[in-house]
């Protein structure tokens, strides 16, 4: 396979790969990547793409143009805004919970990638926007990133994973706050909180930033980073007996390789290893 994987052909989203880092793009600048249905569905294939792709080691989330994600499209011609428009019935509650059932889905796709992910944030993440960033592993941002799930004050709840996901970042008393207030608050707050790992001066520092960081990422042994973010992920549901046990079976999966050895070389002959996954 070629070092670079192009871009799939959508629209809304799109997948890239430059060596061993994948990159999943909103690609909805004008509208500041407000998430519609038609963004969703474009985000699901691009999570697919980098499914897909085995060279992939580490993926990161990005949005074009002057924001991340500034959360849910209230436009008309957003599928869900048309829905909700609707007389109310017992058949238009049933549309809305099927659409919130699908999205969620999508979201739990991402988190579910085997890569770890970064979302990588600048300008708005608000709302739906939030609650895809919680998806990837860590985030981080730059200084003029603004956060928030505004659905309190829109008299909707947030739905798509941020009530169960934010918690697990910041704690219950800050996720709570959030919900409830649903103010907006800086990045600096975010860092304090720990919902974001890293705040860098600007978008092009955070960019550069990232990339190193999935680089570096990248150039570990991938059966290990990815059996670690796995083991993770069944413990965020299981019991420390479980967990533990499905540690050690996870473990014995990966031992031996051929990137064990190489490791074992690479760090008595003081060199960067070379891994492929073997």
């Amino acid at each position: 396979m070629s070092e670079k994987k192009e871009a799939q052909d959508t629209a809304l989203v799109t997948y890239k790969r430059e060596g061993h880092v994948g990159f999943i793009t909103l690609n909805r600048p004008e509208k500041r990547n407000a998430m519609n249905v038609a963004l969703w569905k474009a985000l699901d294939v691009a999570i697919g793409a980098a499914e897909e792709d085995k060279e992939a080691r580490v993926v990161i989330l990005q949005g074009a143009g002057k924001s991340f994600c500034a959360g849910l499209d209230l436009g008309p011609e957003n599928e869900i805004v048309a829905v909700l428009g609707g007389t109310p019935s017992a058949s238009q509650k049933a549309e809305v919970f099927n659409i919130i059932l699908q999205t969620q889905a999508i979201h739990t796709r991402l988190e579910r990638l085997l890569q770890p992910t970064i979302a990588v944030i600048h300008g708005h993440c608000l709302g739906a926007g939030l609650e895809l960033a919680v998806c990837c592993d860590f985030r981080v941002c730059s200084a003029d990133a603004q956060f928030a799930l505004p659905e309190a004050r829109l008299a909707v709840i947030t739905d798509v994973g941020g009530l169960q996901r934010l918690p697990k970042i910041v704690g219950r008393g800050h996720a709570r706050e959030i919900a409830f207030r649903a103010h907006r608050f800086d990045a600096e707050r975010a860092r304090s909180i720990n919902l974001v790992n890293y705040v860098y001066p600007d978008k092009e520092i955070l960019y550069r930033e990232a990339r190193d960081m999935a680089e570096e990422i990248a150039a570990n042994p991938p059966l290990a980073v990815q059996g670690a973010k796995d083991v993770m992920l069944f413990d965020d549901t299981a019991t420390l007996d479980e967990s533990l046990r499905y540690n050690a079976a996870r473990s014995s999966m990966v031992l031996p390789s051929e990137d064990l050895f190489e490791a074992i070389s690479a760090y008595l002959q003081k060199r960067r290893g070379t891994f492929k996954g073997a």
